[in-house]
């Protein structure tokens, strides 16, 4: 075998040219690492740690892109050491399926009655509970705090479908509720499914309330529903932790702008404030510097899909709220 570069004599097993250290596989390995980047941009990290095993057989052990592949292959099996290790939230079989949100719930009803195997998760719930129900009574508490666990069981399914553990929801009364994920990083794209994922089953908990209300005409549900829209509307404003911010972080700059766009119509049309916090928040987003350059299709669309829908239902269910 000759070098391409100085056309030196290279013997078969050898990884480098031994005059000017031209990497024997250099055209192969110029493939793999964009495969392997764009496996990590989505989250399949089992993908991405194949590809750069590949890439390593490629490379001599003495240079710099072989310690670089070994750290991030070392990376990826801390991460996974600490996700199957973890006291996390456990089950089989769960993904996260993005279908219409009212079939979601229906058939999710086994996924979500496992959050509530945690002792911690029961008791923070009863706690809020208490809080709501001295203040707006038992039937709009409980309400409220399903709609509330729903929403973050959400979360949980969409850490699992990337092959983590997430705590159980933990409440706090009067103020909602968390999550934990430890020691793991996402890319933007899967920390942007996570955020999202909240508000899409918050919207499946809404849209049940809405439909309920509609059958029965009984204004509690409508009260349930109108408030599951609002507080999944407020998670979406992109600022700090919130959901929306995550949602945002796989978006390029006219995307973000997209959302803006999206958020202050919607505002107009209907005067909820929440939209217009979304859209101050998306204004200020525009200008952090922390916009992806490649387009996330999908993201954009769930997250103007979410907006569209989430005003929808709060629109819908306005009436009942001035029943009750």
């Amino acid at each position: 075998m000759t070098c391409a570069s100085c056309s030196c004599e290279i013997p078969e097993s050898a990884l480098s040219c031994p005059q000017c250290h031209q990497l024997t596989h250099a055209a192969e390995l110029e493939k793999l690492a964009p495969q392997a980047r764009a496996a990590w941009r989505v989250g399949k990290f089992a993908e991405e740690r194949a590809l750069w095993v590949q890439s390593l057989a490629l490379l001599p052990p003495d240079t710099v892109q072989y310690k670089t592949i070994q750290a991030r292959i070392e990376e990826l099996d801390k991460q996974a050491v600490a996700a199957s290790g973890s006291s996390g939230f456990k089950w089989k079989n769960t993904s996260m399926g993005f279908g219409p949100a009212l079939v979601l719930l229906l058939t999710k009803g086994k996924f979500l009655l496992l959050g509530l195997t945690k002792i911690g998760t029961i008791l923070s719930m009863l706690a809020s509970l208490g809080v709501y129900w001295a203040l707006y009574g038992w039937a709009l508490a409980l309400g409220m705090v399903i709609s509330i666990y729903i929403h973050e069981m959400g979360h949980v399914a969409a850490i699992r479908r990337y092959g983590f553990e997430a705590s159980a929801p933990m409440f706090i009364p009067g103020f909602g509720a968390f999550i934990r994920m430890r020691g793991v990083r996402l890319p933007p794209i899967p920390d942007a499914r996570v955020g999202l994922a909240g508000p899409v089953y918050g919207l499946g908990a809404a849209l049940t309330a809405l439909v309920i209300y509609k059958m029965t005409h009984v204004p509690v549900w409508g009260v349930i529903a109108n408030f599951s829209a609002i507080i999944n509307l407020f998670n979406l404003i992109p600022i700090w932790q919130l959901d929306g911010s995550r949602g945002l972080r796989s978006l390029t700059r006219q995307q973000r702008g997209i959302v803006l766009a999206v958020a202050a119509s919607l505002w107009l049309l209907t005067s909820i404030p929440m939209l217009l916090l979304i859209a101050l928040g998306c204004a200020y987003r525009l200008f952090t510097k922390d916009w992806e350059s490649e387009p996330d299709n999908l993201g954009l669309g769930q997250f103007a899909g979410l907006l569209a829908a989430l005003t929808a239902v709060a629109m819908w269910s306005a009436a009942a709220t001035a029943v009750a």
